[in-house]
Formats: structure tokens, C-alpha cells, sequence
């Protein structure tokens, strides 16, 4: 296949750079910038590459045209690997912020981690379907069960190598769920038969307890204590973002693209989150999101910039944390636009301190600009007691 050769070549000059030590961890960008001259795209020609790292050495790259190059390189490679897959599946599924999506090398068979619903889905077709046995079931589900953090986005192709070429260190399992649960899930998993375009499907859904959520946010409590302890930041309300957000799927990720848990967008809460926490500006992308412990306090982080520099004219602190969990969706400039129609925080905070906090989250709930943000504050909110 075209896409996966190209992938190959780009980790084989990817691991040259690292050994030469071109390449930093918050610098993955190159690898990107590399994948996208070779399968075409006009980002930089191959002869420009190393230019291209002799600029990065320099800072003559800003962190904007690190992460414009970075996304155009993103979104070719998304969308290559999208056309690849479906010259074999009718339904194209790929990985986004609550599902993680495995095909194996013979493209007969799929496999779905559902975080939000709380299931995994395997689908068969071709010459697999006909054998496929039960014990066969039973083999694809323990596979998923066992599956580790750092392999899943070594196999990952367009995260493993476009997004950065380390693998997360983390041992944990993505689903955090028993592997002796194999056995019970495939006798008890409902299988359905159907047509598709391209062939029939078998598709095998196995339903994890209704715990397994709360038990994969619990394996997270203690990197969020430590983050919002450091940073100042209510843990329940780091938690309920989290589980908005991705449901605890620690390989999230989005188009725009957003990484992790906490769906952090390199390009603004990463730069805001780095200089506070680095203390200097950085694209953080890779490795770098997909690590939980540093994707969470990338996340507290940048909810205590929001709480104690954008928004900290708020007075009152249940109205200022409904605005800190509307910014932290759709950034406080458009929570300003709600108030005043415009993006300035301080000509907004007058009418904002004059509304109880009952008032702010109606107002925002009808007046925000994006459904999805209005959706977002609703969901959070309604999520925070469980978590108290």
C-alpha cells in the first residue's frame, strides 16, 4: 500500500534526524513537514527539508508556522489514510476524540474502542467472515483489553507517524479494563449480520460493565489531584472536562486537531499551557499530548490562566467558573461575544458582574455562538457532581 510505504520511509528519516538530534520533543513537526513532501504536499519540498531543520534550530520558525505547517501535513495524511481504507471498507471508520479505530494489515477485520459507549465493536468481512469462530471473538476482544497506551500509537498510522515518531512512555491500558473479562464479554456480545457495499458484515458488539467508565476516570484521579493542586484548579471540575471531552480515551484526537484527554489545541491552550508551565512558548504535539499525566496539567493549566488572568474579572466565582468552562470550549473571546457582541473580556465584564450565575448560564446557553459550546457548558455542569 502507497500510504503505509510512504509511512515508512518518513520513520526511517524521522529516527535519522533523532539520532542526529535535529529533532526535539517539541519539535515532531519535522516529521510532519517530511510526510507531506512525500505523499505531496506543496508544505516544503523534499530538497527543503533540511533547510527547514536548520530554520527550526535557528527560531526562525515562529510557533504559528510550526503548527500551520504542521496541520496542512495533519490533514493530507488523515485524509490519505481515509482514501486507503476505504478501497476496502464501505464504512470508513476512523479515530477521533472517543473512539479509538484499529484495522488489521489484511484489512478483513476492524476493531472500535467506544469510550463514550462504553463498548468494543469488532466487524469481519471477506474470506475472514466465514471462519470466524467464537473463540475468534474471544482472541480480537482480549487483544483489545490487553492493548497498552504506547503500542496502540506505535500501530496507530497516522498518529505514530505523522503526529510524532515516540511513542508514549505510559503502561497503561487504553480501555483500563480486566483482561478476564474476555471470556463473559464474547459469550455475552450481540452479533449482527448485514450487507455493505463491498461484501457482507459480521459486526460483534461487546458491552463493558456499566463501572468501566467510572473505574478508567478513577486511574486518572491522581495525576488530576496533583495538577489541580499545583495549578489552583477544582479536580472535579478537571474530570468533568476530561470526560467531556474524551470520555478518557487517552489517544483522543480531533480534526481541528485537538490531542488527549483534555483535547488540548496545540496552537492556543498548548501555547498558553507551555509558557506558564515551561515557561516558554512551545508546539506541543506527539508525544507530547498523548502522555496523560502531561496532557492533564497542560489541561490545569491552561483552565487556571482562564480562571486567574483572562476571566479574572469576574467577580463572583460560580459565575466565573461557567465562563471558565465555556472559554476553555470555544476561547474567552467568543464568551465576551455572547455578552457584548464583541471579543473584548473587559468591556463584557460590566453586564457579566451585574447577572447572578444562574442568569450567566442561561445567557450563554441561548447566546453563544457555536451549538456545540452551548451543548458543552450544559454537560460539564451536569457532570461536575458526580465528581465532587
Amino acid at each position: 500500500m502507497i500510504f503505509k510505504k510512504t509511512l515508512r520511509k518518513v520513520k526511517v528519516l524521522v529516527k535519522d534526524d533523532l539520532k542526529r538530534g535535529f529533532l526535539t520533543r517539541s519539535i515532531h513537526i519535522g516529521s510532519a513537514l517530511a510526510l507531506s513532501s512525500l505523499i505531496g504536499s506543496h508544505a516544503l519540498a523534499n530538497n527543503d527539508f533540511d533547510d527547514y531543520k536548520s530554520s527550526m534550530s535557528a527560531g526562525l520558525f515562529s510557533v504559528e508556522d510550526e503548527f500551520a505547517q504542521y496541520k496542512k501535513a495533519y490533514a493530507k495524511a488523515y485524509r490519505d489514510y481515509q482514501e486507503e481504507i476505504s478501497q476496502f471498507w464501505s464504512e470508513v471508520e476512523l479515530s477521533d476524540s472517543k473512539t479509538w479505530v484499529d484495522y488489521n494489515s489484511a484489512m478483513d477485520v476492524k476493531r472500535v474502542f467506544d469510550f463514550s459507549k462504553n463498548e468494543i465493536r469488532i466487524s469481519v468481512q471477506g474470506h475472514k467472515l466465514e471462519s470466524f469462530t467464537p473463540a475468534d471473538t474471544e482472541r480480537e476482544i482480549l487483544k483489545a483489553l490487553n492493548l497498552g497506551l504506547a503500542k496502540a500509537y506505535r500501530i496507530d498510522p497516522v498518529l505514530a507517524q505523522i503526529v510524532g515518531g515516540q511513542e508514549p512512555l505510559s503502561q497503561r491500558k487504553i480501555m483500563a479494563a480486566d483482561k478476564s473479562l474476555a471470556a463473559p464479554l464474547a459469550k455475552a456480545a450481540l452479533l449482527q449480520r448485514k450487507a455493505g457495499k463491498k461484501g457482507d458484515l459480521l459486526i460483534i458488539t461487546a458491552k463493558l460493565p456499566k463501572d468501566s467508565l467510572s473505574q478508567r476516570a478513577d486511574t486518572f484521579l491522581p495525576s488530576v489531584q496533583k495538577s489541580a493542586d499545583k495549578w489552583q484548579v477544582s479536580a472535579p471540575l478537571i474530570m468533568a472536562i476530561m470526560h467531556t471531552e474524551s470520555a478518557f480515551n487517552p489517544l483522543a484526537r480531533s480534526h481541528i486537531p485537538a490531542f488527549g484527554l483534555m483535547q488540548i489545541v496545540p496552537k492556543s491552550a498548548g501555547r498558553d499551557a507551555s509558557r506558564l508551565v515551561f515557561g516558554e512558548e512551545r508546539l506541543l504535539v506527539g508525544r507530547d499530548l498523548f502522555e496523560p499525566e502531561t496532557n492533564i496539567e497542560m489541561g490545569a493549566a491552561y483552565l487556571h490562566i482562564l480562571d486567574t488572568q483572562y476571566l479574572k474579572g469576574i467577580t463572583d466565582p460560580a459565575s466565573r467558573q461557567i465562563c471558565v468552562i465555556a472559554a476553555y470550549n470555544t476561547g474567552a473571546g467568543n464568551v465576551a461575544r455572547a455578552f457584548t457582541g464583541t471579543s473584548s473580556i473587559k468591556k463584557a465584564l460590566p453586564l457579566i458582574n451585574r447577572l447572578s450565575s444562574q442568569q450567566i448560564y442561561a445567557h450563554l446557553r441561548s447566546k453563544l455562538k457555536y451549538e456545540e459550546a452551548r451543548n458543552y457548558i450544559k454537560k460539564v455542569t451536569e457532570l461536575l457532581p458526580h465528581y465532587l
